[in-house]
């Protein structure tokens, strides 16, 4: 007997690790390695919400109506333009669902979210990179390239997440439109995410109501503090929307999901007081690091690259005492540098003291 599975799961450079050898993070650490808000003051108004919700939450399936009114406040559309979605990682899942079958055309940008080339594998596309660049003033990619693949490609799906990851580099808006427009021209969706929003304030939410190319990722992980719960939405033309829901499970998110948010969107001023905490931090961090002389690379979103030089060895050693963060990059663009998730002012200037003490040593 045999197994027929789809053509592209047989591709031997598709893999996925075991969460059977995940490993809880040490509790003495300071958590800085994957981009989440552990503002401790976020973290406890998201302790008094869950505690405010009903134990019933966790017997009973999820009812999403009210949620799905008050993210089309929060972000200006219609509900109609809007689907729940497990984390913006869900979202991105479903537009490849939707849109992508074997053979066909994606372009994305590298590096960037893995599950970019992860979900392009997996669905059988013929894959485009536009590369990053580095120069004096810090990465780059060309918006020429980009238009120039679409013509040249004839892609189903473009995929560029704004602030990208892991370079924190944007595009602006006016890059943006080009780019949408000529996806419009050649019938391919463009698949903007927005992960790190309102970190970077910036959105083409809005751009959806005129055009039913676009389909725009977002998730309450980043700013809002909810990485554990997986809960995102994609916004897009009610039409487009409308595809997408065809492929949704019997329930998008869970019931706890659906009452935290319910509940955390009544309290959209203390998370965006928590930005500002972390911003703060950000901006301190990083005038911290040009002042003892390192290179630092431009981010709009919850972290930093520092480039340590001759001197990253011993720092290293230093923070691995206290401190989870991302040491190197395999992307030539990233080459020297190591990243740092921002965390509010009290926290930033513990590891700036561990660096400090570090040199003077």
């Amino acid at each position: 007997m045999s197994i027929r599975p789809r053509k592209s799961l047989l591709n031997p450079d598709l893999n996925r690790p075991s969460a059977l050898n995940s490993k809880p993070r040490e509790k003495h650490l300071l958590w800085l390695d994957k981009n989440e808000n552990l503002d401790h003051e976020l973290m406890a108004t998201s302790n008094n919400v869950l505690n405010s919700i009903h134990p019933s939450v966790i017997a009973t399936y999820p009812e999403a109506g009210e949620l799905y009114r008050k993210i089309g406040n929060w972000v200006g559309l219609s509900p109609d333009y809007l689907l729940l979605t497990p984390g913006s990682d869900g979202a991105i899942r479903l537009t490849f669902e939707v849109f992508v079958g074997q053979d066909d055309s994606v372009i994305h940008t590298s590096p960037t979210f893995a599950m970019y080339p992860v979900y392009s594998q997996m669905f059988g596309a013929l894959t485009t990179t536009v590369e990053y660049e580095r120069n004096e003033f810090g990465l780059f990619i060309n918006p020429d390239k980009i238009i120039d693949d679409i013509h040249k490609k004839q892609p189903k799906l473009v995929c560029i997440p704004n602030p990208d990851s892991p370079s924190g580099t944007v595009l602006n808006s006016l890059i943006l439109e080009k780019i949408l427009k000529t996806c419009e021209e050649t019938d391919t969706v463009l698949l903007i995410d927005e992960a790190y929003h309102p970190f970077y304030k910036d959105t083409v939410a809005l751009w959806t109501k005129t055009s039913k190319n676009l389909i725009v990722a977002r998730t309450f992980a980043k700013a809002w503090g909810a990485a554990g719960l997986r809960i995102g939405y994609a916004i897009a033309h009610p039409e487009t929307i409308l595809l997408l829901h065809k492929m949704r499970p019997m329930y998008e998110v869970s019931s706890i999901a659906v009452e935290f948010m319910i509940k955390m969107l009544d309290r959209r001023d203390e998370m965006e007081a928590s930005v500002r905490r972390i911003s703060k931090g950000k901006i301190y961090f990083e005038r911290e690091m040009k002042g003892l002389g390192f290179t630092c690379l431009n981010s709009e979103a919850n972290f930093i690259h520092v480039a340590f030089g001759d001197k990253k060895n011993n720092i290293h050693n230093a923070l691995n005492q206290r401190v989870l963060y991302r040491e190197s990059s395999s992307h030539k663009s990233l080459e020297g540098y190591t990243r740092f998730t921002a965390a509010p002012l009290k926290i930033m200037e513990e590891v700036v003291d561990i660096i400090k003490k570090n040199l003077k040593e």
